[in-house]
């Protein structure tokens, strides 16, 4: 049975190698350990049973109450192609959805990433060009955000709104 484990002191060490693995250009520790003492944003471990199969985020910025953001969402290589993702990604909304979200976001790089963009839009979201003016990194990075309605009312485009990508990028380095 497929299920999130959220991320503590006491899986952390785990969760950062299981992320590393997924993603090794990468280096979610630092928003691990964030996590902890913030209660808008949690990381998960996904379990199937008793085996580790991928890490899922649901996150919120503070001033923003509509919108849960996914984030390092990721399945190991290993149980690709076997519905993980899907269920995993639908168990992240369903928890975005009791926190009383309405709409579900996330961003992804568009340089070598179809597969992942046509995962998304194969279940329900659909995307946009981000490249706000007050982005730094704006040329280095191509990204796009995508949105999914979370109940009944559709999301509006997110039109660029300003979401710090750079100083989460700088987070992220090793």
């Amino acid at each position: 049975m497929l299920r999130l484990e959220l991320i503590t002191k006491d899986n952390i060490d785990i969760a950062i190698k299981i992320e590393n693995k997924i993603f090794p250009l990468y280096n979610a520790k630092n928003n691990y350990y964030d996590s902890l003492e913030n209660d808008r944003v949690n990381f998960f471990l996904v379990y199937d049973n008793d085996i580790i199969v991928g890490i899922s985020g649901v996150y919120s910025y503070k001033e923003d109450h509509d919108n849960a953001w996914l984030g390092f969402f990721g399945i190991k290589e290993e149980y690709r192609n076997k519905k993980y993702g899907k269920k995993t990604l639908l168990l992240s909304e369903e928890y975005a959805k009791k926190l009383n979200f309405k709409f579900m976001r996330l961003l992804t790089d568009k340089f070598d990433n179809d597969y992942a963009i046509e995962f998304y839009e194969r279940n329900g979201y659909t995307f946009e060009d981000y490249d706000s003016d007050l982005e730094p990194l704006k040329e280095k990075f191509k990204v796009v955000i995508g949105s999914k309605a979370l109940g009944d009312i559709e999301p509006d485009k997110w039109d660029n709104r300003f979401i710090n990508l750079s100083k989460q990028t700088i987070k992220q380095q090793y």
